[in-house]
C-alpha cells in the first residue's frame, strides 16, 4: 500500500486487522462469482447426508460407551469368526428335526442362550449334556477361568469392531463436511485467483491451503523466516511455486518448540527449532545480507556490532536523534546483588527439567520506578515496553503494574498466563492500559505473489536482514 500497489490487487487471510487493512480481508472482498445450481445441490445433499451420519455416529458412540456386549453379539461373532468357529455349535441350543420345542422342568421353552449361560457360569451342558457331541467336548472341558478369558477376549474384539464402526462413520461424516467446505470455498478461491498479492500467517496458509493451491502463486515471500518452523514453510509451498524468498535473521530468535527434547539445544539431533532459513544459510547456500540498519542509535548498534554483526553499518537517519529525556545514556547496565527467587507455583514448560520459574521483587520495583520516572519526563505509557524472559517475573510485573495501570499483554503471553492459571481468560481481553509487558514473541507474515510483483517488493529498503532468494530447480524464473 505504501509503495502504491492498488488495494484491489491485494487480499489478506486472517481475522485480525487494523483500521487501515480491514478492507483487505477476504471477507470484505466483492466478487462477481456466482455459485451454480449444481453447487447448491451438492451443498444441500451433503448437509442431509452429514446429519444422517451425525445421528449414526452419536448412536454408535453411545453403544460403545454404555452398552455391554450382548449374548446375541457374542454368538453372532462366534458364528462368523473362523478361529473361534468350533465354539458356536458347542454353545448353541440344538434344534429338533421333528419340530418339537424342548422345555425345562418349569414347562417353559429352553432359552436360546441356555448353553452359553451355563458355559459362562462354569457349569456343564445341563439337559443337553448327553447331546453334546464328542467334537465339542473340549469346549465343555475348559475350566471356569479359561472360559472367562475367552469371554473377555471376544468382548474386546467386539468392542474393537464397534470402535471401527465409529471410525468409519466419522470418516464418512468428515467426507460430507469436506465436500461442503470445498464447495463453500469456491468463492474464496475465485477471489484469490484475481489478486496479485495474498498476505497471511503460516496458520492461515494451512487453513486456506486448497484455495491457495488453486490460486497458483508463483512466488512466496516469507517475513521473519528465521523464526518459522521448517515444516510451516514446506506446507505453505504449492506445486506451482517457482521462487521462495526468505527474509530473516538466523542469529536471533529460533522457532518456538514447546518440547525441549526436540530442540537443537538438547543435542539429540531432532533440531526442530532450526528453521529452513538457518539450515540453508549454515549450509552455504548463497544469500544476501543487508548491512545497513535503520532502527538503532549508534550507542545501541555498537553492542550488537561487537557481539554479532561486525560489518553492521548505521544508516544516516539513526544519527543525531534527540537523547532520552532524564537519562544520562541511551544504554544503561545496572548491577545488583538481590537474588532471584524460585516461583515454585509456576513451571516454564519450554525449560525441560525446571520445576519452577524465576521472579525478582527488587527488579520489579526497579522497573516500576523507571516507568514512573520516564512518565514524569513526558513519555506516555504507549511508548514503553517491558521485556522479561521468565513467566514468573511476567506475572509479578503484571500484578505490580496493574496497581498503577492496566497493562496489555500480547496474545502469546496471555495464552501462557491463562494456561498456567495465573490470568483469568476474561482479563486477557481488557484493553484499558497501554504498557506492553511481554516475554519474547514473534510475528510472522507470508506473502504469496505473482512474479511481476516481486520486483516491486524487493525494491523496498527493509531493515537490516538476511535475505535468501533461490530459484527452485527445474523452474523458470
Amino acid at each position: 500500500m505504501d509503495i502504491g500497489i492498488d488495494k484491489s490487487a491485494m487480499v489478506r487471510l486472517g481475522s485480525k486487522s487494523t483500521a487501515r487493512t480491514e478492507s483487505l480481508n477476504i471477507s470484505k472482498q466483492s466478487s462477481s462469482f456466482k455459485r451454480s445450481q449444481a453447487s447448491w445441490d451438492i451443498i444441500n445433499n451433503s448437509k442431509i447426508a452429514a446429519e444422517m451420519k451425525k445421528s449414526t455416529v452419536s448412536r454408535l458412540i453411545d453403544e460403545y460407551r454404555n452398552s455391554p456386549v450382548s449374548k446375541k453379539e457374542l454368538l453372532e461373532y462366534l458364528e462368523f469368526v473362523d478361529d473361534e468357529a468350533h465354539f458356536y455349535p458347542a454353545l448353541s441350543v440344538p434344534e429338533n428335526d421333528d419340530g418339537m420345542i424342548p422345555v425345562g422342568r418349569d414347562g417353559k421353552k429352553i432359552p436360546y442362550y441356555y448353553l452359553l449361560d451355563r458355559w459362562t457360569a462354569g457349569q456343564d451342558a445341563g439337559i443337553f449334556k448327553v447331546q453334546v457331541s464328542s467334537e465339542h467336548s473340549q469346549v465343555w472341558k475348559m475350566n471356569h477361568q479359561s472360559r472367562k478369558d475367552c469371554i473377555a477376549r471376544w468382548a474386546l474384539e467386539l468392542l474393537k469392531e464397534r470402535a471401527t464402526n465409529v471410525y468409519d462413520q466419522v470418516r464418512k461424516f468428515d467426507e460430507c463436511q469436506e465436500t461442503q467446505s470445498n464447495v463453500w470455498s469456491e468463492k474464496n478461491a475465485a477471489i484469490l485467483k484475481e489478486k496479485r498479492i495474498i498476505g497471511c500467517t503460516t496458520t492461515a496458509a494451512a487453513m486456506y491451503a486448497k484455495e491457495l493451491e488453486g490460486a497458483r502463486p508463483g512466488v512466496i515471500l516469507v517475513e521473519e523466516a528465521g523464526e518459522i518452523l521448517e515444516s510451516h514453510i514446506l506446507t505453505a509451498m504449492t506445486p506451482n511455486t517457482k521462487q521462495l524468498v526468505l527474509i530473516g535473521d538466523h542469529k536471533q530468535l529460533r522457532p518456538k518448540v514447546n518440547n525441549y527434547g526436540l530442540t537443537v539445544e538438547k543435542g539429540d539431533g531432532y533440531n526442530l527449532n532450526v528453521s529452513l532459513f538457518e539450515r540453508l544459510v549454515l549450509a552455504g547456500v548463497p544469500h544476501t545480507t543487508l548491512s545497513a540498519q535503520h532502527r538503532m542509535s549508534p550507542e545501541i548498534s555498537a553492542l550488537v556490532r561487537h557481539l554479532t554483526y561486525p560489518k553492521l553499518l548505521d544508516a544516516p537517519k539513526t544519527m543525531h536523534r534527540p537523547p532520552i529525556r532524564g537519562m544520562q545514556d541511551r544504554v544503561v547496565f545496572f548491577n545488583h546483588d538481590h537474588p532471584e527467587l524460585e516461583a515454585t507455583d509456576i513451571a516454564d514448560t519450554r525449560d525441560e527439567g525446571s520445576k519452577s520459574s524465576k521472579e525478582n521483587a527488587f527488579e520489579v520495583e526497579m522497573v516500576l520506578k523507571c516507568v514512573k520516572y520516564l512518565g514524569q519526563q513526558g513519555y506516555g505509557t504507549d511508548k514503553l515496553v517491558v521485556l522479561t524472559p521468565y513467566l514468573g517475573q511476567l506475572r509479578l510485573l503484571l500484578n505490580e503494574l496493574r496497581k498503577e495501570n492496566d497493562p496489555v499483554l500480547n496474545d502469546l503471553d496471555s495464552h501462557d498466563l491463562i494456561q498456567a492459571g495465573l490470568l483469568p481468560a476474561a482479563a486477557a481481553n481488557i484493553q484499558k492500559g497501554r504498557i506492553r509487558i511481554s516475554t519474547i514473541g514473534k510475528y510472522v507474515l507470508l506473502l504469496f505473489l505473482t512474479l511481476d510483483t516481486l520486483s516491486l517488493i524487493m525494491a523496498i529498503s527493509f531493515k537490516a536482514r538476511l535475505i535468501w532468494c533461490r530459484q527452485l530447480s527445474g523452474r523458470r524464473e
